[in-house]
């Protein structure tokens, strides 16, 4: 029986929608282990590269243990990829209930993203040449690495992926300066806060084990046992002060939002650009911030990619997330949520799906591929006898060959 990797951490966050606990996973690739050397094969050192990876509908078993999660974990893997996963709210391990708008599990992946990205941000694969180690402790380092990226920093590359229901959140995940912003100068105590300090404190861990394998030469080790973090980095009493703080905020919120609903309906005055303006009073920035976004976060903004596997039809996507969608212009841009659609099909971007999937549509997968146009930059594959499980004779094996050969292409810098 095949046997899928172990995570090197098991882990949690609180989603920055309501502090619901998630459940998280980082795998790391065996040449992370050496990347202060190179590999061994004398191919080039080892450059940043992750996956995140979003996984199917939790009420019909959807869970980052999903077999076609598995299957994406173990190709960016051998391609030198660190993998992450999370279950979304109500799948097992995290705690909540599935949402019927699929607003809570757009921050449940958002809060994810935020936390890879600056993980991403904080390994420093490469130890300096005058790191130096105290003689009474030398797997301790007299000083930490630094967190901030130098200026020869490459930039890393990252993918953002989902499968079935995955890949309908993150369709409609705004594009990185936008969803990092919350994250640039959190409260203390805040999801946000909690968020950065598990990834600067598992990043600084995996720092610290690089550095100790080079100094000992013992890079031929492999990782063999998973190291599981739970609770939080701060004080219960902060953590408590900023929940309450929160939900005084919110319910604040939500008794204005409904008195000036009821004052709109007694008047019978409807003014255009008045809704919702309580949820975002400030503008959200826009995709050429980047520079100014990750200069304040202390990081470098990745190359950002997208993977699409099996996405399902209109209908289905309806059903399941009713607040993101809108059944007829799913696949195009004229429903609320066409300018987070079009964040995807901006980027080097990868859907594959079946020919024979019930709950997709491979009519409107083709038209939406046609109308995005760039043929270098967005790639289809329709795998003709596959079905959305992909469990028919042979497909698991054409699955595996489309993700690897573009897993190694991306991850080399090509699109």
């Amino acid at each position: 029986m095949h046997k899928p990797p172990e995570p090197h951490y098991s882990f949690t966050i609180p989603s920055v929608h309501d502090d619901t606990t998630l459940d998280c996973r980082l795998y790391h690739p065996d040449v992370l282990s050496k990347a202060h050397t190179g590999n061994d094969d004398g191919g080039e050192p080892w450059s940043t590269r992750g996956i995140a990876i979003a996984h199917p509908y939790a009420p019909m078993g959807g869970s980052q243990d999903d077999r076609i999660v598995g299957i994406i974990v173990e190709e960016f893997l051998s391609k030198g990829y660190i993998v992450g996963t999370f279950n979304f709210r109500g799948a097992h391990g995290s705690r909540g209930r599935t949402s019927w708008s699929g607003k809570p599990e757009l921050d449940d992946y958002t809060s994810f993203a935020a936390f890879f990205i600056h993980y991403l941000a904080f390994l420093r694969p490469s130890p300096s040449p005058d790191t130096l180690f105290t003689p009474s402790s030398p797997t301790s380092p007299t000083s930490a690495p630094s967190s901030s990226p130098s200026p020869s920093t490459p930039q890393p590359t990252l993918i953002l992926s989902g499968y079935s229901y995955g890949s309908l959140i993150l369709k409609h995940l705004p594009a990185l300066p936008t969803l990092l912003h919350p994250f640039l100068t959190p409260l203390p105590g805040t999801s946000p806060s909690e968020i950065l300090l598990r990834a600067h404190k598992l990043a600084s861990q995996t720092n610290l084990d690089i550095i100790n394998r080079a100094r000992f030469h013992s890079h031929h080790q492999k990782h063999s046992v998973t190291t599981t973090l739970g609770g939080e980095e701060t004080t219960p009493d902060l953590r408590r002060s900023s929940r309450e703080t929160r939900r005084s905020l919110d319910v604040s919120g939500s008794l204005t939002r409904d008195f000036k609903g009821r004052m709109r309906s007694l008047s019978h005055r409807r003014r255009s650009g008045k809704a919702g303006s309580t949820s975002h009073p400030q503008t959200p920035p826009s995709p050429e911030d980047s520079g100014a976004i990750a200069q304040q976060a202390g990081i470098c903004m990745p190359a950002v990619r997208y993977l699409l596997v099996s996405p399902l039809a209109p209908h289905v996507s309806a059903f399941v997330a009713p607040g993101l969608v809108s059944g007829m212009f799913f696949w195009g841009s004229k429903h609320a949520g066409g300018q987070q659609v079009e964040v995807v099909g901006k980027c080097v971007l990868l859907v594959v799906n079946g020919g024979q999937d019930s709950f997709g549509s491979g009519r409107r997968v083709r038209e939406w591929v046609e109308k995005l146009g760039d043929k270098g930059r967005v790639e289809h594959v329709e795998v003709k006898e596959a079905g959305h499980f992909w469990v028919e004779q042979g497909v698991e094996g054409r699955l595996r060959g489309v993700l690897g050969e573009w897993a190694g292409r991306v991850g080399a810098g090509g699109g």
